[in-house]
């Protein structure tokens, strides 16, 4: 077991499924509120700990919007994703796909939408060229805010060339049925954007087939609850729709009361094609590291299980081609060497 805690962290990785904003140091937004001179309600490091720590969904929500108020600045919008691309270099993260609520950002902060991704793009560049890291942007709509998304489709299309490679769907899936935004994601997808809903996380089977049939889904966020139906289960094996597995997030929202009730292994062992993320790793105590060592501790996983793992996510991932070849081709190269030193 701790032979395979060592290999979880020096195995090289790709994660799908984390959103930038819940993805803040607490340190960070510290520092933020105090230069942007935003009260908060714990005004030190381990007070701002016990305020990320998941409560209700209610809680969740205060948490989100307290730090997306704390950005203010283009500055703030650098700071933030050049700290996410050092967090990704000290797990050997090598590459993702970010999800970012754009819309929520230019309403709170008060900047135009291009600012706010220049700062992105700052960090992120950045982050390439003293880390080795890199990634793209995943932008969603708010489905609780359905009234932004046709500005939310319009900023994540006029920034296709600028590394947003997606349109997501994010928030409570009770009362924001896929239906609501079929538009949406057909004009996304006519100009190029990919389509990476949330579904199957609260709500059941249904809202991944509307995902799938309505949305033309490529990813599904979360999907563990296609569990409760087996035609569904079946579609998804047949096609290899890969699912963003997140198994403490799911934990700490009362999706499942333990990782023992949790049905990963089951959809594992059943030939679905898994993927595991971190979501928004400080506000649920986790990171990538974290959620395969969880892999390992309470689902079995074996280390070629866990390169199985790795790699479904670089193929998942909407990379070109030729980059996720050669990649592949280094990671390949990585898990034989850590063979060789175990």
């Amino acid at each position: 077991m701790v032979d395979l805690h060592a290999f979880v962290c020096q195995m090289p990785k790709v994660e799908l499924h984390v959103h930038l904003e819940g993805a803040i140091r607490p340190a960070t937004l510290l520092q933020l509120a105090k230069r942007n001179r935003f009260a908060l309600p714990a005004q030190d490091v381990e007070g701002l700990r016990d305020f990320y720590r998941f409560r209700d969904f209610a809680h969740f929500i205060e948490v989100y919007v307290t730090i997306t108020r704390c950005l203010q600045t283009q500055d703030d919008y650098h700071l933030i994703a050049y700290e996410f691309g050092a967090d990704c270099a000290r797990q050997n993260v090598r590459y993702a796909e970010v999800t970012f609520s754009i819309f929520t950002n230019v309403t709170y902060a008060n900047l135009p939408w291009q600012a706010i991704v220049d700062g992105l793009n700052a960090g992120r560049a950045q982050a390439r060229t003293e880390l080795g890291v890199d990634w793209r942007w995943v932008f969603d709509i708010v489905r609780d805010a359905p009234q932004t998304q046709e500005q939310v489709v319009e900023i994540a299309l006029a920034a296709h060339d600028q590394g947003v490679v997606a349109l997501g769907l994010g928030g409570s899936e009770k009362g924001f049925p896929p239906e609501l935004f079929v538009q949406s994601f057909e004009r996304a997808r006519q100009g190029g954007l990919h389509s990476v809903p949330h579904a199957g996380e609260i709500a059941g089977p249904e809202s991944i087939w509307n995902a799938l049939r309505l949305l033309y889904a490529e990813r599904i966020g979360h999907g563990v609850r296609c569990e409760d139906d087996p035609a569904l289960v079946d579609y998804l094996r047949e096609r290899q729709i890969p699912l963003e597995m997140c198994p403490t997030s799911n934990i700490c929202l009362g999706v499942f009361p333990s990782y023992e009730a949790h049905p990963l292994r089951w959809l594992w062992d059943e030939g679905l094609f898994i993927t595991v993320n971190s979501d928004d790793p400080p506000l649920f105590n986790t990171d990538l590291n974290h959620e395969y060592e969880v892999l390992v501790d309470h689902f079995g996983f074996t280390a070629d299980e866990l390169e199985q793992v790795s790699l479904n996510a670089l193929r998942a991932s909407f990379l070109p081609q030729a980059e996720k070849a050669q990649l592949e081709t280094e990671f390949r190269a990585g898990f034989a060497r850590l063979r060789e030193t175990r």
